[in-house]
């Protein structure tokens, strides 16, 4: 048995290399390789984590996919006007990011920092939800037109921002451990995909079983609402918050916001991930128009469920083989590859945008590209947070992730604004039975050629995106000097 002198060395080491400053050449603290177990994160927390995304998915897909289309053919708002709607939406969106990341940083509460964020926020997010699409009859133009932002402002900026933040914090005080934070996220992303295609594929479908026009809208949202709320409240009591700073004088809850800014602007690595969260988002914005390109190039919008089936199938089952991918070889390069075969598959789609196999296969070697950055998108900005740590000794979970969903919510709506303005601009009309052939094209247009762009935009940005250098001697750092650090009260 080994003396208590010999158990006490690598913590008092650890502490030794903790220290309460940073050199003057801003170098990361160095640290002996000081190996301290955390607790593992077993299976039923794992679950519990990820059924998360089901409800935020139900949610924020029926949202993408279906609220353009359900402001301009049910409602009666113009194409622009819905459009311009959702951009300024999301563009609140992203500064109620960083006010509530910031305030998700300087929670201390027994049950952590971002578990309270995912219970409080759950009835907000519900029931402005259920409200978005449930836009009454009987007020004017104007009213339905200032109704529809009001309520997309409470249901995105809000509700959602405050829930989905608050679960991608999770994911980085659940665990320092990389490779169970690529298994969470290929979980969790499972579970997105998951969702968005039962969204995606029942939703219309639903809706005329359910009566169609705002009743069979209202009954499908309220179902989605109630299921998504069952998960937030299963995340909140299934997981646990193990990773606290590595410097026990931090004090991170203390700083003020400027002087947590500051340094968070000194991670280099903050504008790439937000670019890389505002390219991905973007595709995913403009796939909106996906619901119009199915019922007017192809002429039936009940095939747009087949896109999405197309698009999400192959990720279901290739993300299953991400976590050997990216212990073999890193994030970046399966992302690179992972971008340019995405670009294939759009110019497959490109060859005959009318004839549906063709559409189709284009659809299922994009989805192929697209499984490394979906299966390692979030465990790529905890790397994010990690690096940041690691620079300053000042950990910033909230307000890093919050750069994540900024750039997700601006590229969302932008792609949704794309949308409307292109659209309004080509002369589509919502309460026309047949439109003119430039609308058609511009759908084309919004649903194959813009996400083209954006992948090769996205290609250059993970170039740059270079954090596996760093590792794994950086997490072997962090944990080492996590050994002299006091973790915060548990439930």
């Amino acid at each position: 048995m080994a003396s208590p002198q010999e158990s006490e060395a690598p913590v008092a080491v650890a502490r030794a290399a903790v220290g309460t400053s940073l050199p003057a050449d801003g170098k990361p603290l160095e640290s002996p390789p000081v190996h301290v177990a955390e607790t593992p994160v077993r299976m039923g927390e794992r679950l519990a984590y990820s059924v998360g995304d089901i409800g935020g998915n139900l949610i924020f897909a029926a949202v993408s996919s279906f609220v353009l289309f359900y402001f301009t053919d049910t409602v009666g708002i113009g194409a622009a006007i819905a459009g311009t709607i959702i951009l300024l939406g999301r563009v609140l969106d992203g500064t109620m990011d960083l006010v509530i990341g910031t305030m998700i940083d300087k929670t201390r509460t027994r049950w952590g920092k971002a578990r309270p964020w995912v219970l409080l926020s759950t009835p907000v997010v519900v029931l402005a939800f259920i409200g978005l699409f449930n836009v009454p009859a009987g007020l004017s133009s104007t009213g339905k037109e200032i109704y529809a932002f009001v309520f997309y402002f409470l249901c995105l900026a809000i509700g959602y921002t405050g829930s989905n933040l608050a679960y991608h914090t999770l994911l980085s005080v659940i665990t320092s451990d990389g490779k169970t934070r690529v298994s969470l996220t290929v979980m969790r992303t499972f579970a997105a995909l998951t969702a968005t295609l039962l969204v995606n594929f029942f939703t219309i479908p639903l809706i005329a079983r359910f009566g169609g026009g705002q009743d069979g809208w209202t009954t499908v949202v309220t179902i989605y609402g109630a299921v998504a709320a069952i998960t937030f409240i299963v995340v909140f009591l299934g997981t646990k918050e193990r990773v606290t700073t590595t410097v026990a004088s931090d004090h991170s809850a203390a700083r003020p916001v400027r002087e947590l800014l500051l340094i968070l602007l000194k991670n280099p690595y903050f504008y790439l991930g937000f670019a890389l969260f505002l390219t991905q988002n973007l595709a995913a914005g403009v796939g909106g128009a996906g619901i119009y390109f199915a019922r007017d190039v192809l002429g039936d919008a009940g095939l747009y469920g087949f896109f999405s089936l197309a698009g999400i199938g192959p990720l279901l089952i290739g993300m299953w083989f991400m976590p050997a991918i990216t212990a073999r070889f890193g994030k970046r390069l399966p992302f690179l590859v992972g971008s340019a075969v995405a670009v294939v598959g759009l110019l497959i789609a490109l060859i005959d945008p009318t004839d549906f196999n063709v559409v189709i296969a284009g659809a299922v070697i994009r989805a192929i590209g697209t499984i490394p950055v979906s299966a390692a998108l979030f465990a790529l900005i905890a790397d994010i947070v990690d690096y940041g740590e690691w620079k300053t000794g000042v950990r910033i979970d909230g307000m890093t992730y919050s750069a994540a969903t900024a750039g997700q919510n601006l590229g969302a709506g932008v792609g949704a604004a794309l949308i409307g303005w292109l659209l309004a601009f080509a002369q589509y009309d919502g309460t026309a039975a047949v439109q003119p052939q430039t609308a058609v094209d511009m759908e084309v247009f919004l649903y194959l050629g813009v996400p083209l762009i954006v992948y090769v935009l996205q290609f250059v940005v993970v170039v740059f995106l270079n954090l596996d250098r760093f590792q794994p001697g950086m997490t072997e750092d962090l944990i080492a000097r996590r050994a002299g650090a006091t973790p915060a009260a548990q439930d």
